[in-house]
C-alpha cells in the first residue's frame, strides 16, 4: 500500500504511520469508508479530530487490526 518496510498506510490526520499487524481506527459512517476514500485515523483522539469537520451526526469510533504483512 505505502512502500517501505512494516507501513501499511498512514494516519489520515496527523500522518503517523500505521504498521502491519497494528490496531488502527475507523469511522462508522459508511461515506468515511468507501474504497476511494477509506480513511484510516491512528488513535481515538485522531478520529475525534475528524469528527467535528465531517459534520456527522452519531458516529462511532471502531477498532480494527491491520492486515498482516504478506
Amino acid at each position: 500500500m505505502n512502500g517501505g518496510g512494516d507501513i501499511w498506510t498512514r494516519c489520515n490526520i496527523c500522518k503517523k504511520p500505521i504498521a502491519f499487524g497494528a490496531l488502527w481506527y475507523r469511522c462508522s459512517v459508511s461515506t468515511c469508508n468507501k474504497k476511494r476514500l477509506a480513511l484510516h485515523f491512528c488513535s481515538p483522539d485522531c478520529w475525534d479530530a475528524h469528527v467535528p469537520d465531517a459534520n456527522h451526526k452519531s458516529p462511532l469510533c471502531i477498532e480494527e487490526r491491520a492486515p498482516a504483512r504478506g
